[in-house]
Order: structure tokens, then sequence, then C-alpha cells
């Protein structure tokens, strides 16, 4: 007899509630990890990473885990079990994962914890499609439950049978590059986030919009799967004032998967109805352009080779390469959510869709259809000095300081650079006269801003 704990993007030992009570009781144990159906090529490197070392850390108490890539795996799972290897299951611990267990006897013994989330969202009243709000309402309503403590194995819990299936880890050799960047695990997590509290928190509100230096915390794809606890961040942090503004990332996160929660395919289909049937054409060299970081639009082009490199991309820059994707490109946002998701390390399946919709206008709580980022005044507000642009941009490295980059874009002095793809101001006039009739076609027309009053529109 044995206990099944099935975990998916929650590969740690702290605060994980299923292995936590799984280990109070007597019985051997079997981790099994549900792969995601739908996982980019970077996710799934990393994924791959911190799997093998959660495996590690397990196998040091005795404890086997295997691995299915989706749930309709599950019925070839429990044969294996129950049939081939005899083993009865007393019960079966997860962390809030949705999936139906082939035998329905088996759902009686089933118990289902606390996801990696701050709140449970099950109990939620009815739905938030407001940040400001949904977030007071949490913090005023509700007390996150607190982390439990690290499972105490047993000699109990030891899996005392070998296993010859299920024991496959997905191997993704294209982005072996990604090792000199990234630590992956819930040691290097905890590592991160302590660096964070450390030396940047403080500076926090004031360094995280610049792209040019180290201001964030960079745990978005440690808390992706799960290597370190949302709750464990938050009732660290919650009792300082001072943190308030790091906590409503957090917060955001939060209304990213509640909003998934209860809209699952999000990823494809636009959260405003207005938008259901606008598909412009465009033009297919423009989106080859913006993927490889050759738009001839600096800040664009040094982000996009960012994320081609490292796999990850600043926040502020996230929103700017969006904003010029589906607004002065007019690019679906269909397009640039599933680039980002197979090229991000953090590609997630709530955060990524509705980070692309809030961009683009059609999600909830999203910024006006008429906010456009401007690239060049983006560049010159968060990195004046063209440090981070001339890091990533190749053909940039040898122009002068002294040339303003930004503000003379048109004209830099490099053979090798690409001339901009558009011209900013026409695309901007183009893309407000096209959006207004999606979303009200009474708006009047559009008239020509100066670039002082193109500043307004922006973050």
């Amino acid at each position: 007899m044995s206990n099944l704990v099935i975990l998916q993007n929650d590969l740690r030992l702290h605060d994980n509630p299923a292995l936590y009570y799984a280990a109070q009781e007597d019985l051997p144990i079997i981790v099994v990890y549900v792969i995601e159906k739908r996982i980019g090529t970077a996710a799934l490197w990393w994924l791959t990473k911190s799997l093998t070392n959660f495996r590690e850390r397990l196998q040091e108490y005795g404890i086997e885990l295997l691995s299915v890539f989706d749930r309709n795996q599950f019925p070839d799972l429990i044969d294996y079990l129950q049939k081939d290897l005899s083993i009865e299951i007393k019960k079966i611990f997860s962390n809030g994962i949705d999936f139906d267990l082939p035998d329905k006897s088996l759902e009686k013994i089933h118990e289902s914890l606390m996801p990696n989330n701050i709140y449970d969202f099950s109990k939620l009243p009815k739905e938030h499609k407001v940040f400001t709000p949904f977030w007071k309402f949490l913090q005023e309503k509700f007390e996150p439950e607190l982390p439990v403590d690290d499972p105490k194995f047993s000699k109990s819990n030891k899996t005392m049978i070998q296993f010859d299936r299920f024991q496959e880890i997905p191997y993704e050799k294209t982005r072996e590059d990604l090792d000199s960047h990234w630590k992956t695990g819930e040691k290097a997590a905890l590592e991160q986030y302590r660096n964070f509290v450390k030396s940047r928190l403080v500076n926090y509100d004031v360094e995280r919009d610049y792209f040019s230096r180290d201001g964030t915390s960079k745990l978005s794809p440690h808390l992706r799967f799960g290597e370190i606890s949302a709750r464990k961040i938050y009732h660290d942090l919650k009792k300082n004032s001072r943190n308030k503004r790091f906590l409503s990332e957090l917060g955001w996160r939060e209304f990213g998967y509640q909003t998934y929660y209860f809209h699952p395919k999000m990823d494809s289909i636009p959260l405003n109805p207005k938008y259901a049937n606008f598909f412009p054409k465009y033009n297919e060299d423009h989106l080859i352009a913006w993927k490889n970081g050759t738009t001839g639009y600096p800040v664009i082009d040094a982000a996009m080779r960012q994320l081609k490199h490292t796999g990850w991309m600043h926040n502020r820059l996230r929103m700017v390469v969006a904003s010029f994707l589906t607004k002065n490109l007019l690019i679906p946002w269909q397009q640039g959510e599933q680039f980002f998701y197979d090229c991000l390390i953090d590609g997630d399946r709530a955060l990524n869709p509705m980070n692309w919709q809030w961009v683009a206008g059609c999600g909830f709580d999203s910024v006006p259809y008429f906010r456009i980022f401007n690239p060049s005044l983006q560049g010159e507000k968060f990195d004046s000095d063209g440090t981070f642009v001339r890091y990533w941009v190749e053909e940039l490295k040898n122009v002068s300081k002294s040339f303003n980059i930004y503000k003379d874009y048109e004209k830099i002095p490099s053979k090798s650079y690409p001339k901009p793809i558009i011209n900013y101001s026409k695309s901007r006039i183009r893309a407000l006269e096209t959006l207004k009739n999606v979303v009200n076609p009474k708006v009047v027309k559009v008239q020509k801003r100066s670039h002082k009053e193109e500043d307004s529109d922006e973050d």
C-alpha cells in the first residue's frame, strides 16, 4: 500500500502541502509530476533542469518521482501501479491540480490542497475584472493560509519499488545555451529571493522600470515552476508597508490566475468581445523583423535580442514590444503571445496571455486602445545613456555615446543596423484610426499630435 502525490508547478519541499501531509502517513510515497500539454521551448528547458534537481532531492529520502506528459496518461499510470506492480493506493494528495481520475473510486481518496498561489480562487464569491478592487477585496476579506513546514520524511515513506516506466524527463537540446544565464531549482530560488530582499527590495519601487539596471527580483521563472512559494513571499513581506509595490506585483500574478480560472481559453480568445472578429491583415516581414530584433527601433531590437539569448525580458520592455507589435504594426496579439510563450523561461499559460491582452487593449482592466508606448521615449526615460541597447545590439556598440540613439534613431551612423521598418508617427495614427472602430465606431477622426504630446499617453 502506498500514497500518491501528484504535483504540477510546485517543485519544492518548503510549503508543499501535498508532500507535507503525505509525509505524516506511515506509508511509502510515490510522487508523480504532470507536465503541461502546452509548454514553450525555453520553459521546457527550465522544467527539465528543475525536475531533475527535484528528483535528486526526493531520492535523498528514498522517494521516487515519475512523470506523465498530460492528464490523458493518468489511466495508463494508474493501471501500471495497480495492475502491473500490484500497488494499492490508499490516498492521493495534490496541490489544487484540476484533473479527472480514471477510476471514480479513487476520487474518494483524493485530497486537493492549496496550489502555488496566495489565495484559493475557488472560494471567491464572484469573478473580478478590475485589478485594484480585486486586490483590495482579497486583502480585506481573506487571510491567506500560512505556509506549511517542510515535510518530515521517515523511513516508512521510502518508495520500495523500482519503476521501468514513466521515468522519462523531457529534454530540449535546443536551449542548452541558457545554462550560462540561469540557475534552476528550489535552492537557487531561495538564494535569489534572499539576495533580492537583502539588496534590491528597498529600492524596488524606483529601480524596477530601468531596464539597464538590476532592479527587479527575477523570481518569475522560480514562481512559474513553484520552486519558491508565493505564500511564503507574501507572508514574509506583508508586515512592512515599504513592500507594498512589490506585493502588488504578486497581486497581479494572482489576478492573472484568477482570470485564467474563469477563462481557460484566453490564450486565443480576447476577453473583450469587441475584439472577437478583429483580425487585421499584416505584413509578414514586419513580424519576422520584430521576432529577430531587426525593426530599426533600438529599444525594440535590444529587448527582442535579450529574449532570444536569455529567455527573459524586463517587464517594462515586454509592454513596449507588445505595444509596438499590436498597435504600431497592427499584428494580432495572439502572434506575440505564442512567440513569447515559446521563448520565455517563465512562459505561463495564465500570465502570458493576460499581459498580452492587457497591452493590446482587449483584456480585463486593459490600457485603453489610444495608449501607445513610444519606444524612443521609453528608451530615453529608462536607458538614457543607451547602455542596455549598446549591450544587446552588436551593430550599435561602436556608436558614440554622444549620439542619441533614441531621439535620432532614423540617422544612426551604422551601415549594418537596419533602417526603421515603419514611420512611428504614421503607424500611431493608423493604429488609433483602426482601433477606434473596434472599440467605438463613433469616435471622431484622430488628429496627428506633436512629439511632446505623444508623451502624455506613455507609462
